[in-house]
This record gives C-alpha cells, sequence and structure tokens, in this order.
C-alpha cells in the first residue's frame, strides 16, 4: 500500500516553501517503511549553520506548523573538539556526538532537570519570530532577552536560540550590543540550547564573523565573549575561542582586537579546563597577550585582569598558569585591573613563581629578575592605585620578614646548610628585584614621586617585621611615620638624581637583619645579580 502525504515548510528567513512527498508503504498491516524524498526539482534547504541568511529577519513568515529544537546531529566542530561524548543531562540517552561536561555556576540552576524540548505553540512561535525581527530591524537584543524571560522554561528557550542562531553573524553581531543586565539570561538560554541539540558548535562558530564578513578590524567582541564565558560551557568557550584566534591570526588581515574577546572567553572556562586549554595551546596566549593593549581596541580594560583571575585558580599553579603570569607582565601597563589580578596571583603563588625563576642554587635568573623588576614598577610603583594595593605592600614586606626569620634558624652555623644559602639567594633576588622595579619606575618611566611614594609605603611596612632597623639621620624605623619615610625617601632621590639605587638603601634594612655572615654575604650577591638585571624589564 502506498499513501502519499504533502505538507508545506516555509523558511523562517529565506522563505524558502519545499514539498515532499511522504511514501509510506507497508507489505503488510503490521509493518511500513517510511521514505522521505522531495519532489522532483525541488532541493532540500541547506543546514543553516553552512549557508547562513544574509539578514536576520528580512521576510520572516510565520510557519503554519510548531516548531521543534532539531535533533542534535554530529558536526564538524564537536568532532574537533570533543569526539567522545556521553550521555547529557538534558537527555536521558543522547544520541552520540553529545558530551557530558562540567559546567560553571552561572547558569548551573537551569541544568539539573532533565527536560525534552517541546514544540513551540503557534502563538509562541510567532511571538518568538516577533521578537527576533524586533530585534534585528532595531539592532536592541532587548527585544530577545524579553522574549527570554517571558519563557523561563530552558526547553522553549533552546527552541528559541535554535531559530536564533539560524542567522549565523546577524546572530553574533546581534548579541554583541547586548547590556549588560541582559548577559546572564542569554548565557542561560545558550547553554540550554547547546546542550538540547538545538545549537550545534558549527551555529556558533558560524556566528563569529571575519574580517569583512559580518565584522569589521577594531571589534572586540567582548559582549559576545562575556554571553559564552557566562555559560561555563567548556566546549562552547573552547569552541569560541578557537575561531575567534583563527580569524584574529590570519594573515590577511589579522585582527588584534579579538584578544580582547579570547581572553574574555577563556576566563570563563572552569580551572581544569583553563589549564587543559593553555597545555594544548601553547603558542595562543602569545598571541593574545601581544595584541591585548592594541592601540585600536576600544574597551577590554578587565579582560587580561578576569584571564589572571582564572588561571590563579588552577591549583596548584603549574608550568603553564605561571608562564602565563609572566608573559602578562609586559603587558600589564597602567590598567588597574589587570594590575590588581597580577598581585593577586603572585600573592596566591608566590613560593610557585619564585622556584620557577630560579636556578638550583636558589638565585632568580637574568630573564626572571627583569620581569619581576616590571612586575614591582607596575604593581608597587606606579600609579594609579588599584584594589588590594595596600594588602599587597603588607604580603611583600611579611614575606620578605618570613624569610629573614628562617635564615636566623642558622644564625651561628658555620657553615650554613644548602637549604640556608639557597634560601637566602631567594630573597636576595626578591629583593633586588624590588629595587630594581623601583629603578624603573624613577629611570625608564620618571615616576620619581610615585616611585617615592610606593617605597616609603613599602619601608613603613617594614616597621612591625625590623623595628629595631634604622634609617640614616631619621633613627628607628619603628618611632617614623609614613610621611617621615617618604620625605627621606624624597629628599635622598634629589642628593643622588644620578645614583638613585644608592639612594635608598632597601636592602640593607634585611641586610643587617641576617646575623649569619655568610648568609649575609650570599644575599647580598644575589642581590646584586638582581638589581643588575631589570634592565631586561619593560620590553627591553
Amino acid at each position: 500500500m502506498t499513501r502519499h502525504i504533502q505538507f508545506r515548510s516555509e523558511g523562517t528567513g529565506m522563505s524558502q516553501r519545499l514539498t515532499q512527498h511522504v511514501r509510506v508503504m507497508a507489505d503488510n498491516p503490521g509493518a511500513s517503511d517510511i521514505h522521505v524524498v522531495p519532489e522532483k526539482g525541488v532541493c532540500m534547504s541547506p543546514r543553516i549553520d553552512r549557508r547562513a541568511p544574509s539578514k536576520l529577519g528580512s521576510n520572516l513568515q510565520k510557519d503554519a506548523e510548531p516548531t521543534q529544537a532539531r535533533t542534535p546531529t554530529a558536526t564538524t566542530s564537536s568532532v574537533k573538539y570533543q569526539t567522545q561524548r556521553n550521555a547529557d543531562a538534558f537527555q536521558g540517552a543522547a544520541p552520540r556526538g553529545r558530551a557530558q561536561v562540567a559546567f560553571g555556576n552561572t547558569v548551573a540552576a537551569l541544568n539539573t532537570n532533565a527536560v525534552v524540548a517541546p514544540a513551540l505553540t503557534p502563538e509562541q512561535q510567532a511571538s518568538a519570530e516577533q521578537a527576533q525581527v524586533d530585534a534585528t530591524n532595531r539592532q536592541d537584543p532587548s527585544y530577545l532577552t524579553n522574549w527570554l524571560k517571558d519563557h523561563p522554561d530552558p526547553a522553549q528557550q533552546a527552541a528559541f536560540m535554535d531559530r536564533f542562531f539560524q542567522y549565523g553573524t546577524d546572530a553574533g553581531q546581534l548579541l554583541d550590543k547586548a547590556s549588560e543586565e541582559d548577559l546572564p539570561v542569554l548565557s542561560a538560554a545558550l547553554d540550554a540550547a547547546y546542550r538540547s541539540g538545538a545549537v550545534t558548535l558549527d551555529e556558533l562558530t558560524a556566528a563569529v564573523g571575519s574580517h569583512g564578513a559580518g565584522s569589521w578590524g577594531g571589534e572586540t567582541h567582548e559582549t559576545l565573549a562575556k554571553i559564552i564565558a557566562g555559560t561555563g560551557n567548556p566546549e562552547l568557550i573552547t569552541a569560541y575561542a578557537q575561531r575567534e584566534l583563527e580569524i584574529m591570526t590570519a594573515s590577511n588581515p589579522a585582527d588584534p582586537a579579538r584578544a580582547v574577546a579570547i581572553a574574555t572567553a577563556l576566563a570563563g572556562l572552569p580551572p581544569d579546563k583553563l589549564q587543559e586549554f593553555l597545555k594544548n595551546n601553547p603558542d595562543a596566549l602569545g598571541h593574545v597577550l601581544k595584541n591585548i593593549n592594541d592601540p585600536i581596541i576600544g574597551g577590554g580594560t578587565e579582560a587580561l585582569g578576569k584571564l589572571l583571575d582564572a588561571a590563579s585558580a588552577i591549583q596548584p599553579a603549574t608550568p603553564e598558569s605561571i608562564k602565563l603570569f609572566m608573559d602578562s607582565i609586559g603587558h600589564l601597563g597602567d590598567n588597574p585591573e589587570s594590575r590588581a589580578a597580577a598581585a593577586r596571583f603572585f600573592t596566591q603563588h608566590a613560593n610557585a613563581i619564585l622556584a620557577a625563576a630560579s636556578d638550583a642554587s636558589g638565585s632568580i635568573g637574568s630573564a626572571g629578575a627583569g620581569k619581576l623588576s616590571e612586575f614591582f614598577t607596575r604593581t608597587l610603583f606606579t600609579e594609579p592605585s588599584f584594589e588590594g594595593q595596600e594588602a599587597f605592600h603588607s604580603f611583600i614586606t611579611s614575606k620578605l620578614g618570613d624569610m629573614q626569620a628562617q635564615l636566623e634558624a642558622e644564625a651561628h652555623a658555620n657553615p650554613p646548610s644548602q637549604d640556608a644559602q639557597r634560601l637566602a639567594r631567594s630573597m636576595g633576588s626578591l629583593v633586588g628585584a624590588i629595587e630594581g622595579g623601583f629603578l624603573l619606575s624613577v629611570e625608564e618611566l620618571n615616576k620619581r614621586n610615585e616611585a617615592a611614594e610606593g617605597m616609603a609605603g613599602l619601608i613603613f611596612k617594614l616597621k612591625d617585621l625590623l623595628p629595631t632597623s634604622s634609617i640614616p639621620g631619621l633613627g628607628q624605623l619603628q618611632n617614623l611615620t609614613i610621611d617621615q619615610i617618604q620625605n627621606w625617601v624624597t629628599e635622598a632621590l634629589k642628593k643622588k638624581p644620578d645614583d638613585p639605587q644608592d639612594a635608598i638603601p632597601f636592602h640593607q634594612l634585611f641586610g643587617e637583619a641576617i646575623s649569619n655572615p655568610a648568609l649575609r654575604s650570599v644575599y647580598d650577591s644575589a642581590r646584586l645579580t638582581s638589581l643588575e638585571n631589570r634592565e631586561l624589564g619593560l620590553n627591553h
């Protein structure tokens, strides 16, 4: 028995009508085979993620039948970014090709219940289409988020995003205009759509415009990146970052502003997934950091800081996360958010950083000393101030005080142990890098007043650690005010404008506190070597 069923399907953006015949053939009443064959002369509509409409919302027509989110299918991107996938919480028994991943807290509350995306009713479908038309015609994403807020069911939101991501770069451009308060709504909807199979990695990456094709040079895509980072979904974030990186590094033409988007997106990865990305893409962050402060970039002030905070969450610190920190130092500049995040990273991982920068003897190598000197220039001796700077001053002096106290355990040892000598070299190298940071601020940046203020604050913090230490001409440190110390530093610089390193005997305050003469000699030698290597800082 052969039965012909005719139905009409209207494309939402391309206004295509396809007529198909469904031929149902049965050899007996209890069994049948169904074959779907396009009518002669009619081509099946291609997947939108392969060829997106040029204009979102153009010629949209209401479908006669309710729309349901597509069944997830394996895609090139899904194979590229994760070949082995398991059942997803959205589906009791997902088809092969979906992944089970650890998501961030941003949308976790929406992802706990298994749901199957129901078809939108004709009324919901019509309102969804209208919201998307209004959003694109007015270039106002609030029409999208208002619809999503009115339809909080994750399955309905998945169907909505299914429709929306059919429009490729137009969808990405529109999302990049979203307001900060609407980002969590869009992140949750995108995560729901991906986990249900309604939006694929191919469709996501197709929404990222390339230079001259849905995007122009100088666009950071920072807002779009925030939406994707807000999902906490490693697969979405990784696929997006890889696509932006691919476009940014294209030789004709390069698009450095995308560095902001890449850093912003990667900051949304869970610590283990960020570590995985850093290890698998050793050169990627070099491209990002090189371009993060490009003059053509407008905005992106928080991108590097957020990435450093995300890397700081990798516990314990890894060679990859420490490399990111060290490589970022030359790009901190005057940015308060970046400098604050770098200070937090150092506070969290000081021992690992010093160990990575030191040789077997405990001395910090020349390249490491140069970078750390610049780090201290940016965090201790230049303006503007940043949140947590006072606490960072306290941490540095406390760290040095702890090292000095450990050396006193061998005050009378002759000879001192190898461990004590290694610690003395490490302490000397650290003090040399701090003094190097002070001198870079004075000599290279010509910020004598800022450097003097920073040094005075640092010395003042030593009152409780080294109370009996004295400053020539002023008396014991414990009896001095910060204003007295700052005036002394300022006058000392004026007296020796050509030799600022001799003007401030910061290192002597600690050197005099080391009782063992052998350890004091080791300390002084390492401090001088580190100080001389400051010239490798500030991109020399």
